[in-house]
């Protein structure tokens, strides 16, 4: 599963909060920040970083400060037309725009995204043991270390190794969170994790 952070600068609010939408909703993305204009983004750039930038062909000549690995002519820089006519003068780079279709955007986003995703396959001190994927649907289920370790015949302590390795891999420290991870992922069904107080 990929897990990418998406800065938006996009003036229009109704595009901006729409492309959020339709960002949020796919698993393993989230945005970090919005933005309406150059100035922020600069700033929040300058202590700040994300693995893709969504920003409007129109805010192009009004920032001189995105950082390079924001250069419209990489792989991590999404362009929103505003204005319709506006991604003409981008050649060779995906843009998309107001009339665009969710299934076209979401094109975009997967073929933008698709080399973190190998990068990622690719990479397997960050995927889950089978042993702490069983580790972590206990934790989602609500319980305590030495439960854990009663069901799996373990020591505590091995099971308190496990979930600090889950919580290193996954970048996720709160239950919640990594509960919330599980049910993303098909670890867990809602049903278990809602259930988990009666245990």
């Amino acid at each position: 599963m990929i897990r990418a952070g998406f800065i938006l600068a996009v003036e229009s609010y109704l595009i901006r909060k729409g492309l959020a939408s339709v960002l949020n909703r796919i698993p393993g993305i989230s945005v970090v920040k919005e933005f309406s204009n150059a100035a922020g983004l600069e700033t929040y750039a300058k202590t700040h970083q994300a693995d893709f930038l969504v920003i409007s062909v129109s805010l192009l000549d009004k920032s001189l400060g995105i950082p390079p690995m924001f250069d419209p002519a990489l792989e991590r820089t999404i362009l929103v037309e505003e204005v319709p006519g506006d991604g003409d003068r981008v050649a060779g780079m995906e843009v998309v725009g107001p009339c665009d279709t969710k299934e076209r955007i979401l094109e975009v986003i997967r073929s933008k995204t698709e080399g973190l995703r190998d990068h990622h396959r690719e990479s397997p001190e960050t995927e889950l043991t089978p042993r702490e994927i069983t580790i972590l649907k206990q934790v989602s289920m609500g319980l305590t270390n030495k439960q854990i370790a009663d069901r799996l015949f373990l020591s505590a302590h091995t099971v308190i190794s496990h979930r600090k390795n889950i919580s290193s891999k996954l970048g996720i420290k709160s239950v919640s969170g990594l509960t919330i991870y599980a049910i993303v992922n098909n670890i867990i069904t809602i049903g278990e994790a809602t259930a988990k107080g009666n245990r």
